[in-house]
Order: C-alpha cells, then structure tokens, then sequence
C-alpha cells in the first residue's frame, strides 16, 4: 500500500514521520510532501520527499501573525510556491491508495489535490479555538475521516456530524527515548530551555538567558538544559546572545547551560521547562512537565500564541510576559512539588498517550475507509 503524508509544519512533519514509520513497519510505502520548510524530520526518518520546497521568511508563521509578517512571506514567493505545491499535488492523483493531511485547514485543501485526505488536525483545538460552522463544512467536503488531538474536540466533529475517532495525540509518539542522563544524578533540579525551532530562536535564547541567570543566582544546585531543534545552528544562538560556546556548553556570565539535539530525554528529565516553542511545549506538557512560556520578538510565539497555547494547555502552562516574570515563575514552581505536579497532571490529560501513529496506520491498512 502507498501512503501520501502532507504536512504543513515543523511539529506537523514530526507527526508525519512518526506515522511513516508505523506504516513503513507494517509494510506500506510511505511518501510526504512537507509545505512548509524542508522537511528535515522526514529526511531523518528516511522517508521520500516530493518538491518543490522551500524555508519562506517566516517558516510559515507570517499568515497567523499579521500583514507585515505575510507581506514578507509573499514578496519571497509563497503564491507561486503554493501553486506549484497545488499543481504538484494533483499531480499525484490515484497514484496513492491513502493520502494524509497532519496540520490544519490550508493542509487539509491543499492534500484534497491528491485525493480525498484522512485529517489530522493536530493544529486545531476546541479548548483553545472552538470551530467555526464554515470550518466543520470544509472539513465535512474534504476529508474523509479525522482524527482529532483531543477527544473534546473529537466529541465536536461527532456532535457536527463528522467522521472521526480520538486515538491519541500523534504529537506523543514523535518522541524517542535514548536513556540519556546528560550526567546528571536523579536528585538534580533541571530547567530546561526551548528557543524554538525558527529564525526566532537566536532572539528567543537570548530572552531565556536572562531569566535563566537569576534562576542560577537563587538556586546554585539547579541545572540547565537546552534542546536545539536540527534547524537551529548552536554558535548561531551563542553569538546572538553575547554568550561564549565552549563545546557543548553555553557560558554567559555565571551561568553555564548544555546544549543538546535530544529533545526528548532532556524533557523526560527536566524539572521545570522554560520554552518559546509550539510543538516542543505541548510535548513537554504532555510529559508531564509544567512549562513556563513568555513571547518573543519574532512570528513564532508571540503574545497571541502564547494566548492561543495557555488555553489549548490549561494549567500546564504558566504564561509570562518578561524574563523577570518567567524567572519569578520558575522559582515558585521549584520551589513547590504540589504545584508542578497538578500542573504536569493537566499537560498529559490535554495532550494524551502515546500510539496514535499505530492506531492511525491500521485503520488506514485494514481498509478503515469502508467503515
């Protein structure tokens, strides 16, 4: 069987990936087409890409942020990119005995091109932005079944009518586990830092820093975690924020933070995590963490998303709008086990279990289509 994945995000190709995999582990042939980007979590995972493809300004952020943000995105070319994506994707029709659409509406039409899309609309949530009736219809046109990321807004897709089954949040199973400790004893507090995984993210370090420096100066025994995304170059975010890389250890000042690409691991072992990031915040609250956001000066987590991701999260996510505030933040929820796990405890209840990638590649195997 010969799968098609469209995907329309970092987070969004993370999904797609992990779905690959559990369709390429029960013998079907999986390809993707990542619209946004270039589609480095499908590459890792050694699953072929179609083109064209291409990194805009904004990383696909400039429509959810305002005019000035589009407009860029617009002069570098996105009109004629989606219409060579569109053309790419119809392209593609009956070529494929399943085609998938991880992301949101835009994805969603876009992937109809190739044929009527299973929906994953890992970008859409009734807790953070309830759907709208021309939403629901779109949806109702195009796709033939979805699988929502939370069973509140499964319950919405069935109340309207729609096709759809919860199994799971695909976001979870985009997680792998080495064992890693980063040499650290069990007993060790551990903040962990997010910069994101965009252009935002030299900027974004920088803000995380200085609420990371007093954090150190109150609790000398705490330890200090990065995850750098694989687009995101480590003396990039070192120079930008006027610190000094020394292997893969960032020194500013008095505090030292290690550097790693091992997202997962470092989340699993981090007490408290401090993060500018979409996917990576949810998948932290999803592990159980509380997550301490505050916007940056870039497109990616801006004041608004910040908004949209406190109510997609609940209470596993402590907004914040400085660096002074998130510090403040982190020392209470150091300081108060109680706290972090009630918090951590809402993070998994709103993001849910791992598995939904095998759930979704049976149902598309076994001929879920006729049900």
């Amino acid at each position: 069987m010969k799968v098609l994945l469209v995907s329309n995000g970092y987070g969004e190709d993370l999904g797609g990936a992990a779905l690959a995999r559990a369709l390429r582990d029960r013998g079907a042939q999986a390809t993707a087409y990542p619209l946004v980007g270039m589609g480095h979590a499908y590459k890792s995972a050694g699953v072929p890409v179609l083109d064209p493809r291409r990194t805009l300004p904004t990383a696909g952020f400039g429509f959810r942020t305002g005019w000035r943000e589009a407009w860029q995105d617009l002069r570098a070319g996105w009109i004629s990119l989606t219409l060579a994506q569109r053309r790419t994707l119809r392209a593609q029709r009956g070529a494929y005995d399943a085609v998938v659409a991880i992301g949101d509406l835009f994805c969603l039409w876009m992937a109809a091109a190739a044929g009527p899309p299973v929906y994953v609309p890992t970008a859409k949530s009734e807790y953070s932005e309830p759907h709208q009736p021309w939403e629901l219809a779109l949806v109702r046109q195009l796709a033939r079944v979805s699988f929502p990321r939370d069973p509140l807004t499964t319950e919405r897709y069935l109340r309207a009518g729609l096709p759809a089954e919860y199994v799971g949040n695909v976001m979870m199973d985009c997680l792998v586990f080495t064992g890693e400790d980063f040499d650290l004893p069990p007993d060790i507090p551990v903040v962990l830092l997010l910069p994101g995984s965009r252009r935002d993210a030299p900027a974004n370090f920088r803000l995380l820093l200085r609420a990371a420096e007093p954090v150190a100066a109150h609790r000398p025994d705490v330890r200090f975690l990065c995850a750098l995304s694989p687009t995101v170059d480590a003396r990039t975010i070192a120079s930008a924020a006027g610190a000094e890389l020394r292997r893969d250890d960032v020194v500013y000042g008095e505090l030292r933070v290690r550097l790693t690409r091992n997202f997962a691991d470092a989340a699993r072992r981090a007490t408290v995590v401090v993060g500018m990031s979409g996917t990576a915040n949810e998948q932290a609250a999803g592990l159980g963490k509380p997550v301490v956001a505050l916007p940056g000066p870039g497109p990616q987590f801006t004041r608004g998303f910040m908004a949209l991701q406190a109510r997609l999260l609940g209470e596993a996510l402590v907004p914040t709008h400085s660096s002074e505030e998130a510090a403040q933040a982190v020392l209470r929820l150091l300081a108060d086990p109680a706290e972090r796990m009630r918090r951590g405890e809402v993070g998994q209840a709103r993001m849910g279990p791992p598995g939904a990638a095998d759930r979704m590649a049976e149902w598309i195997l076994d001929g879920g289509f006729g049900r």
